[in-house]
């Protein structure tokens, strides 16, 4: 026998039995997800994501939040909400003040999933007379929009799924005025992602007895004799400029940022690398992408955030380092902002990428500047001396080569805990940006 006949018969006798196999599968598949679906909500949950609730306080008005991990959301719901990208918050408020309070969800995630796009997002054929009871689960559990004064209420607002630690604000209004109660709180048990920030221990970055309390001239001379740029570990070779100052209370400064979009670095390892180079060779989005470390005062930077557009080449990126000195009882952060307009490869770091930086970093200066305006968050700004001025036709380079432009000035940005409209920030009138 001809060995292409031997194979047209081996063929033919698999044929027969294909839709034996696809039989088969199809079952197997089925009885998989009639599983899927027999389990359904499990109000018992709560006690497990309720009992860890963080509190905040102010005057009359006392919240609780708890984010839930994915297994909690799963148990809760009865279907995964991970697999959406959605992640629930559980609040609980008691208004003991004299005015009914506006529940803000925006404020919480600018893009938070309604009670109805989550609910049609977890329903599904294969789980049968189990998608009524999911219905029910996200329906009992919505947060009210109004909570009555001397009442308590208590529901779930649907935001973007974070990483091992999620910060964010929750917002009431009163009719005279705006509430405001910030967590930054670990989620147990998160499968898969965590941050660089997590593994920065920030009260041991200076002992007591090195920080030192500043008035505002000697925080403006400070300021300006500081590094023009952040370096290479060994200290040999400057990078990029350090163009930006951060003034706040301690990781409270960081609530500005993510509400407005920025966000948190996970840390280089071999998940975070094989997933930058996916998102390079496919030019997808990678929102927490890795962000290379400098060196300022001896260390890596303590906090790395960027808003990313949909491809990993392009972004706004920070990196901030606490500096050794305060002011009013306000941390200080010095750091640098630039945009990333490309990746390219490179020998020098084992993770064998790195962004290529716009010239005009004076410009993405000015876009934080906006950014943090629209936060509501500055209370003051100003300019000092400190970087040196990089023209053309010879501009300085970043280590990775790239050159870059500036007038020289740092912008220093004071931001409190109260909002601001922009006609009540105040200006310091010390430089002045050549624009």
């Amino acid at each position: 026998m001809m060995p292409g006949t031997a194979q047209r018969q081996i063929w033919r006798a698999l044929a027969r039995w294909r839709w034996l196999w696809l039989t088969l599968a199809l079952l197997a598949l089925l009885a998989a997800m009639s599983q899927w679906g027999t389990g359904g909500p499990d109000p018992v949950a709560e006690q497990s994501f309720v009992s860890r609730a963080d509190v905040r306080e102010r005057g009359a008005v006392t919240v609780r939040a708890a984010v839930l991990t994915d297994d909690e959301s799963e148990r809760y719901f009865g279907a995964s909400l991970a697999d959406h990208g959605i992640q629930a918050i559980w609040l609980s408020v008691n208004n003991g003040a004299d005015s009914p309070l506006q529940f803000l969800p925006i404020v919480t995630d600018p893009n938070y999933f309604s009670e109805a796009e989550v609910e049609r997002l977890l329903r599904a054929w294969w789980r049968g007379s189990a998608n009524a009871s999911i219905t029910a689960a996200v329906a009992r559990t919505r947060m009210p929009e109004i909570v009555p004064t001397k009442q308590t209420a208590a529901g779930f607002v649907f935001t973007h799924r974070e990483g091992g630690r999620k910060l964010f604000t929750v917002g009431f209004e009163t009719g005279t005025e705006e509430l405001l109660f910030r967590f930054a709180l670990p989620i147990p048990g998160v499968r898969g992602v965590s941050y660089a920030i997590e593994k920065v221990d920030f009260a041991n970055i200076y002992p007591s007895s090195m920080v030192e309390e500043v008035d505002l001239p000697t925080l403006r001379e400070k300021l300006a004799q500081l590094p023009c740029c952040a370096a290479s570990k060994n200290g040999e070779k400057n990078g990029d400029p350090l163009n930006i100052v951060i003034v706040g209370r301690g990781l409270d400064a960081l609530f500005s940022f993510i509400g407005r979009g920025w966000k948190l670095d996970e840390p280089f390892d071999l998940h975070s690398t094989y997933r930058t180079i996916q998102a390079f060779l496919f030019r997808n989005e990678y929102l927490n992408a890795p962000v290379s470390p400098l060196h300022v005062f001896g260390r890596e930077q303590e906090v790395a955030l960027q808003k990313a557009r949909n491809n990993i080449s392009l972004r706004n990126h920070l990196r901030l380092w606490l500096a050794p000195f305060t002011i009013d009882g306000l941390q200080v952060w010095i750091g640098q902002i630039s945009r990333d307009i490309g990746i390219k490869l490179t020998t020098q770091v084992w993770y064998l990428t790195t962004h290529r930086i716009s010239p005009d970093v004076d410009q993405d200066r000015f876009y934080l500047l906006q950014d943090l305006m629209m936060s509501g968050a500055v209370s003051r700004f100003g300019y000092v001396r400190g970087v040196g001025a990089s023209t053309m036709p010879n501009p300085r380079v970043n280590l990775g080569g790239d050159p870059y432009l500036t007038d020289g000035l740092r912008l220093v940005v004071f931001l409190g805990a109260s909002r601001r409209a922009l006609d009540q920030i105040d200006l310091l009138d010390w430089e002045h940006p050549h624009r």
